[in-house]
This record gives structure tokens, C-alpha cells and sequence, in this order.
């Protein structure tokens, strides 16, 4: 079996775990799941030849990381920090990575993810996905390398989000 087989593999595991991520409300588990779908979706990249999206779903997972540590007292130095972080793994995937262009598909998915979570709340964030990360990620699964589990998870999040939102949207209207 080639590594891209095993890149695909991994990428469908991905996916299954983002989607699961967009029914939680509860925050922690959401982003205990968001950070397993990275952790999945790092690996695919890698096998698949995509730097910047490996590197940017290493970079999630750390963003995960300092969500849950911060969920109460975030500050303003750890959102700058995150940012600057996925802009210097996308200079190296888009220069020695040899991404080039490709690598602000990622970049710019992942950006417009960390302020959602850091600012939004559960609307804002699956706003966000419905709007920005998701579409971003779906160019970078179709263009830049093609990720089955990546288009996959793209669709069925984008699926998945309009579902939450309509039952959120019911929800308020019945109370």
C-alpha cells in the first residue's frame, strides 16, 4: 500500500472526527475533537506531499491546546502568538516547503478559525466554518493536493454546520 493510500486513510479518520466536532456544544469537546481531527489530518497531508496543510494542522492542534488551557483568561499575546505561528509555517511551506501560493489557502482557513474561536461563540464559530474555513479548505483539498478525506470532511461540514445552526435557530424559536 503507497503512502498515499495511508494519506487518504488517515484523511477519512480526520474527517470523521472534525464532523463529529460541529454537533458538540460543549467547547472542550469540541475542541478535543477538532484537535484529533488534526492530529489525523497532519499525517494525510504529510503522506500526501502537502506541507503547509501538515504544518497548519500541527499548528491547529497546538491552537487547541492553548483554547482549552485558556478558556477563561485568554490574552491578547497568545492570539498574536498563534497568528504569527501559522504565518511563519506557511512562509517555510510556501518557500522550503515548496508550496509556494498554494500555502495561503491553508494559511488564510486556519486564521479566520483561530479568531472565531477565539473571539466567537458556538454561532460565530460554525458561522465561520459555514463562511470561510471551510470553503478555504475545500479549495486547498481540491487545488493544492487532492485529499479525499479533506473534500469529504469539507462537504460534510459545511452540511454538518447548516444543521447545527437550523436546530440552534429551532431551538430559540420553541423557548
Amino acid at each position: 500500500m503507497t503512502p498515499e493510500f495511508w494519506g487518504q486513510v488517515t484523511g477519512i479518520i480526520g474527517m470523521i472526527l472534525i464532523i463529529s466536532s460541529l454537533q458538540f456544544k460543549n467547547k472542550i469537546l469540541f475542541y478535543a475533537a477538532q484537535m484529533s481531527g488534526n492530529i489525523f489530518y497532519a499525517v494525510s497531508f504529510l503522506l500526501l506531499g502537502n506541507v503547509a496543510g501538515a504544518l497548519m494542522n500541527i499548528m491547529g492542534i497546538i491552537r487547541g491546546v492553548v483554547m482549552l488551557q485558556s478558556e477563561q483568561q485568554r490574552k491578547l499575546w497568545q492570539f498574536v502568538a498563534l497568528n504569527v505561528a501559522f504565518l511563519a509555517a506557511t512562509v517555510f511551506s510556501a518557500t522550503a516547503g515548496g508550496m509556494g501560493w498554494g500555502a495561503l489557502f491553508s494559511f488564510a482557513a486556519m486564521t479566520v478559525g483561530t479568531v472565531c474561536m477565539w473571539y466567537g461563540n458556538d454561532r460565530t464559530i460554525r458561522w465561520g466554518q459555514l463562511l470561510g474555513i471551510s470553503p478555504l479548505w475545500l479549495i486547498n483539498n481540491t487545488v493544492i493536493s487532492f485529499s479525499l478525506g479533506g473534500i469529504l470532511g469539507e462537504c460534510f461540514s459545511i452540511i454538518s454546520t447548516i444543521i447545527y445552526l437550523i436546530r440552534v435557530r429551532k431551538h430559540k424559536k420553541v423557548a
